[in-house]
């Protein structure tokens, strides 16, 4: 290999892997971070809920084989990480929480 070709291609090879980082740190991120509804916040009695959990979809339909009693009017039953947690349709209070049984 002569001087002159083995300049050129220590140049071509050098200006890829300078470009390298620049292409790959142009890429956008498809990763998300998913945030908690309840924002680690510990719930209790009488407070609201996240709007979530007064959608049907979240409802425990068989609150029965749970061991928990029948929910109020208006209410039912959610799971919220550990805890079984009956909230009000209406405007999310919580009405009663127990925890999953192991």
């Amino acid at each position: 290999m002569n001087n002159k070709t083995l300049i050129a291609s220590l140049a071509l090879v050098a200006g890829i892997a300078g470009i390298t980082p620049l292409v790959q740190a142009a890429q956008p991120s498809t990763d998300t971070v998913e945030r908690s509804p309840t924002d680690g916040r510990e719930l209790k009695v009488n407070d609201r809920a996240p709007d979530i959990y007064q959608r049907s979809e979240k409802a425990i339909k068989n609150w029965k084989q749970k061991g928990l009693k029948q929910p109020d009017p208006q209410a039912q039953w959610v799971q919220m990480n550990d805890k079984y947690v009956m909230v009000m349709i209406t405007n999310g209070t919580i009405v009663d929480i127990k925890p999953v049984e192991r």
